[in-house]
């Protein structure tokens, strides 16, 4: 504890700090003496605690809504193989900063499969190109996949709104391949799928 804070403790509560002038405190016992002091050094800390910092609220850096595609190779079927998989995103829609934006992402995916339950994503980057030029990566941590839908999280790591936290979800809407909906049963293939995409980036204030 500082000198000062200790002199400010002698202060409020009529006690002095070790080393100091003694005064009322010498008419105490030793046992009262150690109880009192505790109290005081208990009392003098959570007055010094400084309060924590307050949340930092999040702001809408950018919301958008497009489409999609994804190429499959080789096609899914109900085995799980590794894939390469390439999407293409066209963000059309972004009225919040009046831009639109695109990009194109191939990842190698371990043990995909048309099985919706088996099917995992790996981390990968995407790197978005706006429509004034300018550019954001962002780093897809990780995947969940509902039905279908596949709900990406992540943040933006370079470029463009860096730092943001960023969100996507991606809603199949048509499935292309051989008998694409006998698949899981071992009777089809999928080779593409498309549909409507969400983009949010949000930064903090």
């Amino acid at each position: 504890m500082a000198l000062r804070d200790m002199l400010t403790c002698e202060k409020w509560f009529g006690v002095s700090s070790p080393g100091g002038p003694m005064n009322a405190v010498t008419r105490f016992s030793g046992s009262r003496l150690l109880s009192l002091a505790g109290t005081v050094v208990l009392a003098c800390g959570l007055l010094l605690v400084p309060a924590s910092a307050p949340a930092r609220a999040q702001v809408l850096d950018q919301e958008c809504t497009g489409t999609f595609t994804t190429q499959y190779t080789p096609a899914l079927t109900e085995q799980p193989q590794t894939v390469s998989s390439a999407t293409q995103s066209s963000y059309t829609n972004c009225p919040l900063r009046a831009d639109s934006g695109s990009s194109a992402v191939t990842v190698s995916v371990p043990g995909d499969t048309c099985v919706g339950l088996l099917r995992t994503i790996p981390p990968f980057d995407e790197t978005i190109t706006w429509s004034n030029g300018l550019t954001s990566t962002v780093h897809w941590a990780s995947a969940e996949i509902s039905g279908s839908a596949i709900v990406f999280t992540g943040s933006v790591t370079a470029g463009l709104y860096a730092g943001d936290t960023a969100g996507k979800t991606q809603l199949t809407t048509g499935t292309t391949g051989t008998n694409p909906a006998l698949c899981p049963i071992g009777e089809g293939t999928v080779t593409g799928d498309s549909g409507t995409v969400i983009l949010t980036l949000n930064g903090l204030l």
